[in-house]
C-alpha cells in the first residue's frame, strides 16, 4: 500500500521525477564508467609486466663498497634452489660509430641463451660471435640495418639482428642498447666481473625463500649484493592505480551529489505542496511513521530507477572510454566491471534515500491541525 501511494505521488509530478532520475542516471554512470575504465587501465598496464612478476634483480651492494658481482658469487647463486634461470650480464657506456654518425649508449655483454629468454628478435638473428644485436630505437635513430657495420672502442661489429621494441622494463633497457657476447665485452672493456644478475624463480611462493638463501650464503658476513623483487614493484603500481581510481571516483561522485540535491529539492517542494494532504492523512489516523515511509519510498523509487538505468548504461560508457583511450575493451566483461556497476548502483540508492530522509522526516513531523490550516 505504501509503495503504491509513493508511486502515485511521483506520477503526479512526472517532469520533476524524470529530471531527478536523469540526475541519478548521470551520477551513477559517471561513477561506474570511471570505475570500469580505471580497472581496465590497471589491468592493461599490469599485463605488460606480468611476465616479470617472478623475476628478481641482483645488483652489487654499493653501500657495502661493492661495484660488481664476481664469478664466485654467481656460482653461489646458481647453486641456490627454487631457480628456473640465472642470467648474469655486464654493461658499460660507450661511444658507438656508424659512418659519419656517433652516439653514446649502453653496451650489454651476455650469451645467446640469455637473449633468447629476455628478448625477441624482430630482424636478423641472435648470432653474437664478432657481431652484435641492436635495440629498435637505436637502430631507427642511427638508420641501422642488418648487415651494417658499427664501431665500438675501435673494434668493428657486424649488426646481426635488431630487437623488437620493448615496453617499460625494470631490469635493463634494450631499446637504446647494443648487445655483444661476454667474450667480446671482456676483450673490449677488460671487465671480468658482472654488473647485474637477473634471476627467475619457479613460482612466486619461492621468492622469499630465495631471498633468505641469498642472505645466508652470500650476505652472511658482508652485504655484497642487493636483491630487488619485481613483484613488490608491481604491488606498488597496483596501489598507485587504486589511489588514482579513488580520486577519479571522488570527482565523479560530485555529479551524484548534485543529483542528491535535486532529489532533496523535489521532496521538499512535494512536502510543501502536499501539506494539506498530509494533514488529512494524519487526521484520519495515519501515523508519523506511515508518512515517513511513504516519502522514503518515493526517494527509493527515484533512486532505484535512476541507479539501475545508470548502471546498465555505464557498461556502454565504460566500453567506449576504454576503446577510445586504451584502444581495446577486452577487460570490459569481468568481475571488476560487475563490481563497479554494483558500486555505482549502491551509491545511487544511498544518495537518493539520504537526500529524501530530511523532507520525509519534516513531513512526518507536521501536526494535523497546522497542516489543515496551511494555505
Amino acid at each position: 500500500m505504501y509503495f503504491e501511494l509513493a508511486k502515485r505521488n511521483l506520477m503526479r509530478t512526472k517532469v520533476r521525477s524524470i529530471l531527478a532520475i536523469i540526475g541519478i542516471v548521470i551520477g551513477v554512470m559517471a561513477i561506474s564508467s570511471i570505475g570500469i575504465f580505471g580497472e581496465g587501465l590497471k589491468k592493461t598496464v599490469l599485463e605488460r609486466f606480468e611476465d616479470i612478476a617472478n623475476e628478481i634483480i641482483i645488483t652489487p651492494s654499493f653501500s657495502g663498497g661493492y661495484s660488481s658481482i664476481d664469478k664466485t658469487t654467481i656460482s653461489k647463486i646458481e647453486k641456490i634452489s627454487y631457480l628456473s634461470s640465472v642470467i648474469p650480464l655486464k654493461n658499460e657506456g660507450s661511444l658507438v660509430y656508424f659512418k659519419n654518425k656517433k652516439t653514446f649508449t649502453i653496451i650489454y655483454g651476455m650469451n645467446r641463451d640469455a637473449i633468447m629468454e629476455l628478448f625477441e628478435i624482430e630482424k636478423g638473428s641472435n648470432r653474437l660471435s664478432g657481431s652484435c644485436i641492436v635495440g629498435s630505437n637505436l637502430a631507427e635513430r642511427m638508420k641501422l640495418r642488418v648487415g651494417n657495420k658499427i664501431v665500438i672502442r675501435e673494434r668493428e661489429f657486424n649488426v646481426a639482428g635488431i630487437l623488437k621494441e620493448e615496453g617499460a622494463r625494470f631490469d635493463i633497457r634494450p631499446n637504446n642498447a647494443i648487445i655483444i657476447s661476454e667474450k667480446d665485452f671482456t676483450e673490449i672493456f677488460g671487465v671480468e666481473d658482472y654488473s647485474m644478475v637477473i634471476v627467475k624463480v619457479e613460482s612466486l611462493g619461492d621468492i622469499e625463500k630465495f631471498k633468505d638463501a641469498v642472505e645466508k650464503t652470500i650476505n652472511s658476513r658482508d652485504k655484497k649484493v642487493r636483491v630487488l623483487e619485481l613483484r613488490s614493484i608491481l604491488e606498488r603500481i597496483t596501489q598507485a592505480f587504486n589511489q588514482i581510481n579513488l580520486f577519479l571516483l571522488a570527482i565523479a561522485g560530485v555529479s551524484l551529489l548534485v543529483a542528491g540535491v535535486s532529489i532533496l529539492n523535489i521532496m521538499l517542494m512535494s512536502t510543501l505542496e502536499r501539506t494539506k494532504e498530509i494533514g488529512i492523512m494524519r487526521a484520519v489516523g495515519a501515523s508519523r511513521h506511515t508518512i515517513l515511509r511513504i516519502f522514503l519510498y518515493e526517494a527509493l523509487i527515484l533512486g532505484l530507477i535512476g541507479s539501475v538505468t545508470g548502471g546498465i548504461l555505464s557498461i556502454f560508457g565504460g566500453y567506449f572510454i576504454e576503446l577510445a583511450i586504451l584502444q581495446s575493451a577486452k577487460h570490459i566483461f569481468s568481475m571488476a566491471t560487475l563490481y563497479s556497476i554494483l558500486q555505482g548502483i549502491f551509491f545511487g540508492l544511498v544518495t537518493a534515500v539520504v537526500s529524501g530522509f530530511y523532507p520525509a522526516f519534516k513531513a512526518s513531523k507536521l501536526e494535523p491541525i497546522e497542516a489543515l490550516r496551511y494555505e
